[in-house]
């Protein structure tokens, strides 16, 4: 790539190799620092940790740091165990503690840490906004002191701690590794971090000590020498090539982005490939396509958080609230979120403006239109979908997420509503045309990363798309530069600003879309297609009309800058040696300065014309008179703008006469006197003025910090209060685990029970779920279904059964749809006889889910059926022959047989004797009581003569006589065989 020889292109050259000599000494200050390497763990993470420190060596150079999430209440002795498998010292972390290279550094218990000019800090633990985040506070305290010397490692864990550090280290230059989640004993922490799509390395433990040093000992990322500024200037011209592919391959031009920055990001790829040079990456990027499309999004990585800076964003809704409530209901609220990221900066804009509606319920609610862009299109979807790890609570206060957040997973869904309020679009500041008409403009850390130059070509953009009085949010090191004539300060720490009524300069330097040539030749352009006056005659007139006819006159703004020149103003004004200044007050002639400033003030004050007349000033030796005034424009280009007009009266005129003379040059001097004095009364008036606003703004500044010190010592009583809390929550804590300990063992012994008696009972047991799919079964299955171990989880109705019964699916559904329970019996293939019992599956809370199939085996059962019937159908055969009524009962007095001639004597049916209490017939039916002698004596064989009136059979004589048997009664009879035989007399 060629390089200019002209002048312009020389001093760009030289503007380069000034930014490229900057670099070097930025880089030979860091000489002092060293890696430090954050380590965040877990569950679990104790064992990653002592693979790691078994595979480092003990020369490395870096600094560890643990950040570990421990148990106040059980000290484990983390730095003893970690030594027995370090090769350089392990310290427990004091405060204050100065780190050094080559230690091992672990935070105590139930502390939070940060880090300042590597020196550790420890602070009482804290969950004001939720979840307790020690790695994702520690994390970012390294990225801020730490800059590109910073490495943050997750380990295994529960939760997404370490995701939001992660990418805050990334975004101030450092490398990110995470754990291989395969190699975690919990991989919830691993995974969070590599869904941000921001991890240079994801390693086993073991591994990750090897690549630590390969990467953190490459040359690119070394410091440099006055010696190496040649390799520098070469390059840049490397450089640009790699800006080239980067415009040819994703569209965007990264040219007017700040070269420190590109360099640092290209110096990390160089570093992560281990390649020597700018050259070989540059053949590199030619190879390999995918490359460009990585080095695009390190260069795009933009960290936001919900609530970022929040005392800023509690400036911003006093400001915003108090502008939004001044508008019209049929005016819609129009918002821009410049670089919005992944999304969080959007979405507390709209929790803010959600808010605002909420509170204004009584009123008409106007249209809400809030525009999230961003460069990043894996950003902006990510941003879309609205889902955000848990450690999100650590931002975002507990009512915020319960109203506007709904819990899911791992994590938190943005509510539909609160979704709705914002479009997200990929958006190029340098070339798509801006969103105008807008209420609030943020565009927070974009313009640290763009170059002095398109910042300044940025501001009128940002100035044009607001409103007037709409507001600007800039990031902490960012500012409106130049442009402060155009805005109104609001909060200067904060950078809070607000659009001035009317035109100033940014209103005349809008040069968009912006264009990366050289201006000059930009200019040349222009002036070459400029197209020729139609009339020329007219314009010369006008031209000899300003030069010769109108009156001296500037046009300056209200701090007295001036914007314009017309005629000859050298009588008035008269510039200094030194710095160039085109401030009014600076450089016009002493005689008028005091005049002139009054008459300014004036005018801004009472919007009206102010003039002054007869003053005296020195011009060339000569007195001369002169009257000027100060009017404001109307005019809706140059609202806010004022003209400032001369009039020359000449030189002072003589009176003639001697006697007279003295006389007159008395009262010239009286008069000159009068006019200071009064010059002198107005400045004092103007300056009392002054005074006393800024008395009120002291007295205003001075409630503002008796407010805050007494928000000061609220918080710290709350801050006591939390800690008292989190003393009785983490005692509750133990002993709940206490209590899930003992549960644990508890369901592991009845575990154990049921396997075991499942395994050893003869009933076959099959749990299916509710689309009948298996989910358990014991080993007795095995005979009734040809069904292994790999079948759980397969449908029953594919499974081949052993029995013949066709329709097990509709009987199982049944149970499953009504609730009641079903016994079948069913046969197998080999003739054995099973009972079928389906239940339906109830859950602890009484809920459905399934149903249970028990099969026990009655093969036995049904031979012994079989036999009794047989037997049965013996022994009424037997009674049928007899010659008298007889019936056969049971050892419970229960009818088992009867014979026919039974039946007829008394006139009854089978059905209504046989399974029958005998007694219960004889006390019911025939309404005697004369038999139970006969079963109460002990006789062998007792007789019973029975003369007896018969309901509905008449007077019957019987003789009635019981046969045990066995013979004895007492010998546990089986059977009793009562026979009944009519007899005229006993």
């Amino acid at each position: 790539m060629d390089i200019d020889k002209n002048s312009s292109g020389q001093q760009t050259e030289e503007a380069d190799f000034s930014e490229l000599t900057e670099e070097l000494t930025e880089k030979s200050k860091q000489k002092k620092f060293f890696p430090i390497i954050a380590m965040g763990g877990s569950a679990g993470s104790f064992h990653a940790f002592e693979a790691f420190f078994r595979h480092t060596p003990k020369d490395t150079g870096f600094a560890f740091v643990i950040i570990m999430h421990l148990d106040p209440e059980q000290n484990i002795g983390l730095s003893e165990l970690i030594q027995k498998s370090a090769s350089i010292p392990v310290v427990e972390a004091e405060d204050g503690l100065k780190l050094i290279p080559d230690h091992i550094y672990v935070i105590p218990p139930a502390r939070d840490m940060g880090i300042h000019n590597g020196h550790l800090l420890l602070f009482n633990e804290s969950r004001s906004k939720g979840a307790h985040m020690c790695i994702d506070y520690f994390l970012q305290s390294l990225a801020e002191d730490q800059w590109n010397y910073a490495v943050g490692i997750v380990f295994s864990g529960m939760g997404a701690d370490g995701e939001t550090g992660l990418r805050m280290i990334k975004e101030k230059l450092g490398m990110a590794m995470v754990q291989l989640p395969e190699t975690a004993e919990y991989s919830s922490m691993p995974e969070a971090a590599i869904k941000t799509g921001m991890i240079d390395y994801i390693l086993p433990p073991e591994e990750m000590p090897g690549k630590l040093i390969q990467y953190l000992n490459h040359p690119a990322l070394k410091t440099v020498g006055t010696d190496e500024l040649l390799k520098e200037r070469n390059n840049h011209t490397h450089l640009n090539k790699i800006l080239m592919m980067l415009r040819s391959h994703t569209g965007h031009d990264f040219t007017l982005y700040k070269k420190n920055t590109i360099t640092r990001r290209v110096e990390r790829r160089i570093a992560f490939h281990q390649l020597p040079d700018y050259i070989n990456y540059v053949n590199f990027l030619r190879e390999n396509p995918q490359e460009i499309e990585i080095l695009f999004k390190e260069l795009l990585i933009g960290v936001t958080k919900f609530f970022r800076d929040t005392p800023a964003f509690e400036q911003l809704k006093e400001y915003l609230y108090a502008r939004l409530i001044k508008k019209s209901p049929d005016e819609s609220i129009r918002i821009w979120i410049a670089g919005c990221s992944t999304g969080e900066e959007a979405y507390s804009v709209a929790i803010f403006v959600m808010e605002f509606l909420s509170a204004m319920k009584s009123r008409p609610q106007p249209k809400v239109q809030i525009f999230a862009t961003d460069l990043d299109p894996n950003a902006i979807d990510h941003a879309r979908a609205g889902f955000y790890f848990s450690n999100i609570s650590s931002e975002i206060s507990a009512e915020h997420l319960d109203k506007y957040f709904i819990k899911k997973n791992n994590g938190y869904v943005v509510k539909k509503e609160v979704r709705e309020l914002i479009v997200f679009a990929q958006h190029n500041l340098i070339k798509d045309a801006p969103f105008t008409r807008l209420d609030l403009l943020c565009c927070r850390n974009v313009m640290i990363y763009l170059t002095a130059d398109l910042q300044k070509k940025l501001m009128p953009i940002f100035h044009y798309s607001l409103n007037i009085g709409g507001i600007l949010f800039l990031g902490p090191a960012e500012s409106v530069g130049i442009f402060n004539d155009a805005f109104n300060v609001l909060d200067s720490k904060w950078r809070l600003y607000e659009r001035k009524d009317g035109v100033s300069v940014a209103g005349k330097m809008i040069d968009f879309p912006f264009n990366i040539t050289n201006q000059s030749d930009k200019n040349m352009k222009g002036l070459q297609e400029k197209p020729v006056a139609k009339s020329l005659l007219a314009e010369r007139f006008h031209k000899v009309l300003l030069e010769a006819y109108t009156p001296s006159s500037l046009l300056v703004d209200d701090k007295g800058e001036i914007l314009y020149i017309n005629g000859k103003v050298d009588k008035y004004l008269k510039f200094p040696s030194g710095e160039a200044s085109m401030n009014i007050h600076k450089v016009v002639v002493e005689e008028l300065r005091y005049a002139l400033g009054n008459a300014i003030h004036q005018s801004v004050l009472e919007k009206a014309k102010v003039e002054y007349t007869g003053l005296k000033i020195n011009f060339n030796g000569i007195s001369q008179l002169v009257d000027f005034s100060v009017d404001r424009l109307d005019d809706t280009q140059l609202q806010n703008l004022f003209v400032v007009v001369f009039i020359d009266r000449g030189p002072v005129k003589k009176k003639p006469g001697a006697i007279g003379k003295r006389n007159t040059i008395q009262g010239a001097a009286v008069e000159g006197l009068e006019k200071e004095l009064t010059y002198t009364k107005q400045q004092l008036h103007t300056t009392i003025e002054q005074m006393e606003t800024s008395l009120e703004e002291l007295k205003s500044t001075n409630e503002e910090l008796q407010s805050t010190n007494e928000e000061l010592q609220s918080t710290n009583e709350e801050a006591l209060t939390t800690k008292e809390e989190m003393q009785s929550l983490n005692e509750e804590l133990m002993t709940i685990n206490l209590q899930y300990q003992n549960k644990a063992e508890e369901l592991t012994r009845m575990n154990n029970d049921m396997k075991n008696l499942l395994d050893n009972t003869d009933i076959g047991t099959i749990f299916l779920d509710n689309n009948l799919n298996i989910l358990r079964f014991t080993p007795q299955v095995n005979k009734l279904f040809n069904v292994i171990n790999s079948d759980v989880g397969r449908s029953i109705t594919h499974i081949a059964s052993n029995f013949d019964y066709p329709s097990i699916e509709t009987a199982i559904l049944e149970v499953i749809e009504k609730l009641n329970g079903k016994e079948l019996e069913v046969k197998t293939k080999t003739n054995d006889w099973y009972n079928l019992r389906i239940m339906p599956y109830r859950t602890m809370d009484n809920f459905i889910s399934g149903a249970v199939l028990t099969f026990t085996k009655i093969t036995p059962v049904k031979a012994l059926e079989r036999k009794f019937s047989s037997l049965l159908s013996y022994i009424q055969a037997t009674v049928d022959h007899l010659h008298h009524a007889a019936i056969i009962l049971d050892k419970d007095g229960k009818v088992m047989v009867v014979n026919s001639f039974f039946l007829q004597m008394f006139q009854m049916r089978e059905s209504e004797i046989k399974e029958q209490f005998f007694m219960e017939i004889v006390h019911n039916r025939w309404n005697t009581d004369k038999l139970d002698a006969l079963f109460l004596t002990e006789e062998k064989h007792p007789k019973l003569y029975l003369q007896h009136d018969f309901p509905g059979l008449g007077m019957k004589k019987l003789m009635i006589h019981v046969e045990y048997v066995p013979e004895a009664k007492q010998e546990e009879y089986t059977v009793s065989i009562v026979n009944f035989i009519e007899k005229e007399s006993e």
